[in-house]
């Protein structure tokens, strides 16, 4: 999947300004088209072809097989008109899973898959894609359990979306803080949505002053960002109950970062239940109303 960071990466570049400690002095109309040119770019990201509003189904394998298709006697059954009752049968043996087509449609890239193939195995690095029409399905791994991941390229959850609601932008949610680095580099266990825990490193925290009070958050490290997840007063109401994620550029000197919590968004599972959200530690529940940034979406 492409990474939604990797767009913003590209919308600070077509702005021209990112955040930089340098430049914290930027005017209201500066700032609300940066956030216009970061939240198009979000748009965009969220719509593409490995964007979260096509994933339509998550089975997670047991070892051995597992049959897929529109039957209502299929293992992984796909309950949606114009496929085939049986599209292929999964195998998962010793780490490894297989995919055996029972159709004469279904593609690796372009070519017509025939036979069983080896479509996912973390110690050769395979991972292989698969299509039956508009379908796309791949393998992800999380701790010890395997799952398909399944879009649709045609759902109506892309072709009937009309963006997402958000605060209105505000250059006083735009907050030069500090980064403490950690040292050592810590390890926070970080829980996902199916309860699954795992350590994850941190290089350190950021801390910033709101309304007089001074508030910290632990940051996982994203190369050369800092990765927030985070939740606050406004999370179960106006925002998203699981939190909201930010990116943060590092300092190229010194210790001072940007925090624009105008460009805080919703984790994928606000758009598809089949996604598999990290949950904000419980060191990054903030008792602060942060009225920024993306709100709710849909049902999930």
């Amino acid at each position: 999947m492409i990474p939604f960071r990797f767009f913003l990466i590209l919308a600070y570049l077509n702005v021209g300004f990112a955040c930089d400690t340098k430049e914290n002095n930027i005017s209201a109309e500066e700032h609300a088209t940066d956030v216009e040119t970061w939240y198009q770019e979000r748009v965009n990201s969220l719509k593409a072809d490995e964007g979260w509003l096509n994933l339509i189904g998550l089975h997670w394998l047991e070892v051995g097989e597992t049959t897929f298709g529109n039957s209502t006697e299929s293992g992984f059954r796909l309950e949606s008109d114009g496929f085939p009752e049986s599209i292929g049968v999964f195998t998962l043996e010793e780490g490894k899973v297989y995919f055996t087509p029972k159709t004469d449609s279904v593609f690796k890239g372009e070519n017509v898959l025939k036979e069983k193939v080896k479509i996912f195995d973390t110690e050769t690095q395979v991972a292989e894609k698969l299509s039956l029409k508009s379908l796309r399905w791949t393998i992800i791994k999380r701790a010890d359990a395997y799952g398909v991941r399944l879009r649709d390229l045609e759902t109506a959850a892309v072709t009937q979306f009309e963006g997402i609601e958000r605060y209105p932008v505000d250059l006083d949610w735009r907050i030069e803080a500090r980064f403490v680095p950690f040292e050592p580099i810590r390890e926070i266990p970080i829980t996902n949505v199916l309860g699954q825990t795992t350590p994850n490193p941190s290089p350190g925290f950021v801390e910033f002053e709101k309304e007089g009070k001074t508030y910290k958050i632990d940051a996982l490290d994203a190369a050369d960002e800092l990765y927030l997840i985070i939740a606050d007063n406004t999370s179960g109401g106006e925002t998203y109950g699981g939190g909201r994620y930010l990116y943060v550029k590092k300092p190229i000197s010194g210790d001072k970062v940007i925090l624009d919590f105008n460009k805080a968004y919703n984790p994928p599972c606000v758009f598809t239940p089949h996604a598999t959200c990290p949950l904000p530690p419980r060191q990054n529940i903030l008792e602060l109303g942060i009225t920024a940034g993306e709100k709710t979406f849909g049902e999930h």
